[in-house]
C-alpha cells in the first residue's frame, strides 16, 4: 500500500462503528494490538477499531457460544488450550463464572494471556472468516517482561470464534513499548518524554527524535489503585447503601463531572454513581488526591525535572483522562492527550497499514 493510502486508511479507521468488513474469502491481514490492563484495544485490516474491557472468564456449561467475545479452542500449537473455552469483554462480565478476572489482577497477564485475550478481541468482529492469517504488531508497557511471552504465540490456532470455525496463523511483525505510537501520532521531535497512566501499571517513556532513550521505567500502579480505594471507601458505600460494584465505578468516572444548576443560579460539579442520581463528586475528589499524593507523587516530581531539562512531557492513557486529574496535569505545562483509548494504536496504523 502506498504512504498515501496508509494514511488515508489511518484516517478512516478510528469510527469503531463496526459496520466495515473486508472480503468473506480475505486470508491475510495486519494488526496492532495493545492489550491494556483495564482495556484491550486492536485494530485489524479492514475492520473498524476495536475495544473492549480486560475481563477474562472460564466459560460455564450454559454458556453460549454465539455470544461475542466467545472463544473455543480445538486445535493447533497451544495444546494446553485444546477443548477449553473461554469469554472475552463484556459479556464475560455477565456470564456468572467464577474464574472471572480482569488483567489487572495477573501480574504476568500481559504475555501469559496474550492469545486468550487476542483470539477474544477477534471474536469480536463483525465477520468472521475461515482463514485468518495476521501479521502483528504489539505493544506493550514492559518489553524486556512480556516480548517471549508474547511471541511464543506464533502459529497456528484453530477455534471457533463467536461459533463460527476459523483458522488464524499469527506471526508477529514487532513487540513495541507503549508510547511509541503516541510519539508518531503527535509527531513530536526532540527530547520528549511519555506517561502512559494506565489501568494497573505507569510508565515513563522517554525518546529522543523518535528514537528511545534508556530503559522504560515502570511502576506497578495505575487507575485501579483509584478505583479500588472508592470501592472501599465508606462514605461511598454510605451514599449508595452497598458494596460500590467496581465496574459501575469505571464506568461512572469514564462518563466524567457534569455540572447541574443550583437554585441561587450556581453550578454544581456533578458524578452520577452508574445511572443513579446519587452524586459522589466530594468522594471521588478526596480520593484522586490520595492518588495523587500516594503514588502519582514520585511520578510528577520525576516528569517536572525531565520538563526542566527541556524534555515536552506528554501524558497518555486511560488515566490522563481522569476527571480533574488531567486538568491539574495540564497545568504543570504537561501534553495531554486528546485520544486516550487508542493512543497506542494510532500512530502505528500508518506505518503496519
Amino acid at each position: 500500500m502506498s504512504k498515501a493510502k496508509a494514511s488515508e486508511s489511518a484516517i478512516n479507521v478510528p469510527k469503531n462503528t463496526h459496520n466495515q468488513a473486508p472480503a468473506k474469502n480475505r486470508k491475510y491481514f495486519r494488526s496492532v494490538v495493545d492489550l491494556g490492563n483495564h482495556w484491550i484495544k486492536a485494530y485489524v485490516e479492514g475492520y473498524e477499531l476495536i475495544r473492549e474491557p480486560s475481563w477474562y472468564a472460564r466459560c460455564l456449561s450454559n454458556t453460549s457460544n454465539k455470544l461475542p467475545g466467545h472463544v473455543q479452542y480445538l486445535s493447533g500449537d497451544r495444546t494446553e488450550l485444546i477443548n477449553t473455552c473461554w469469554l472475552i469483554g463484556n459479556q464475560a462480565i455477565r456470564s456468572g463464572s467464577s474464574d472471572l478476572m480482569r488483567l489487572v489482577e495477573d501480574y504476568t497477564g500481559k504475555s501469559s494471556l496474550w492469545l486468550e485475550f487476542f483470539l477474544g478481541t477477534l471474536a469480536h468482529l463483525p465477520q468472521i472468516n475461515s482463514q485468518m492469517n495476521i501479521e502483528v504488531t504489539a505493544t506493550c508497557n514492559d518489553v524486556k517482561r512480556h516480548e517471549e511471552g508474547i511471541r511464543s504465540n506464533a502459529g497456528t490456532h484453530k477455534v471457533e470464534l463467536c461459533g463460527i470455525p476459523c483458522t488464524v496463523n499469527i506471526s508477529f511483525k514487532a513487540v513495541l513499548p507503549e508510547g511509541i505510537a503516541a510519539l508518531k501520532s503527535y509527531k513530536l521531535d526532540g527530547a520528549v518524554t511519555i506517561c502512559d497512566i494506565g489501568g494497573g501499571n505507569t510508565s515513563i517513556s522517554r525518546f529522543f527524535d523518535s528514537e528511545s532513550v534508556g530503559d522504560v521505567l515502570a511502576k506497578d500502579f495505575g487507575a485501579e489503585y483509584l478505583i479500588d480505594k472508592l470501592c472501599h471507601s465508606s462514605d461511598l458505600k454510605a451514599k449508595i447503601k452497598q458494596a460500590p460494584n467496581k465496574d459501575i465505578v469505571n464506568r461512572s468516572i469514564e462518563s466524567g463531572i457534569k455540572f447541574k444548576k443550583t437554585e441561587v443560579g450556581g453550578k454544581l460539579p456533578f458524578l452520577a454513581y452508574g445511572d443513579s442520581d446519587i452524586n459522589f463528586y466530594k468522594v471521588y475528589e478526596f480520593e484522586l488526591q490520595d492518588f495523587i499524593n500516594c503514588r502519582l507523587r514520585e511520578v510528577i516530581k520525576q516528569l517536572e525535572q525531565y520538563k526542566l531539562a527541556g524534555d515536552q512531557i506528554l501524558i497518555i492513557g486511560g488515566g490522563s483522562k481522569l476527571p480533574l486529574l488531567g486538568a491539574a496535569l495540564k497545568a504543570k505545562g504537561f501534553l495531554i492527550s486528546d485520544s486516550g483509548a487508542f493512543d497506542n494504536l494510532n500512530g502505528l496504523i500508518q506505518e503496519v497499514i
